[in-house]
């Protein structure tokens, strides 16, 4: 018996943990990967790549969600944890952001390079990811302030 939800002929488990640089394929879709750092806790840690497929790899219909498993990723600047397919302007990213001032607003970008989550994400901060086979579309949600990074 099939998994609910799960592609024809996949056998996967639908949960992944993510601490370091990793490349994702075609077959990792719908899956959910907890995204935590190197070596387990917040002093010990290190930013890294999760390189994605390019869409045309991934194909149309290609999801995943990525979910900070982490009290605070990092407590080091710069070591993020960054989405990269390794193109220019494929991903349309918009993602919910709390701000220091306790506002909430939502960000958007037509035109983005990469996306992932900056050192002070929060434990349950996410990203979902779904590919139509040119165009990656990112959404996700942030309690940090800037807890969700997007480059173009």
């Amino acid at each position: 018996m099939a998994k609910v939800g799960a592609k024809s002929g996949w056998t996967g488990n639908y949960v992944e943990s993510i601490d370091a640089a990793k490349t994702l394929y075609a077959s990792d879709s719908g899956k959910v990967f907890m995204v935590t750092h190197t070596g387990g806790s917040e002093s010990s840690s290190g930013g890294y790549t999760i390189t994605i497929p390019t869409p045309s790899a991934a194909g149309a219909g290609w999801t995943a969600k990525f979910i900070v498993n982490a009290s605070v990723l990092s407590d080091e600047a710069s070591e993020d944890v960054i989405l990269n397919d390794g193109t220019s302007d494929a991903m349309v990213v918009k993602y919910v952001d709390a701000a220091d001032s306790g506002t909430v607003s939502l960000v958007s970008d037509i035109a983005a390079d990469t996306v992932g989550f900056d050192h002070t994400a929060v434990k349950g901060d996410y990203i979902n990811l779904f590919c139509d086979g040119t165009t990656w579309f990112a959404e996700g949600a942030s309690g940090a302030d800037g807890g969700i990074l997007v480059a173009t």
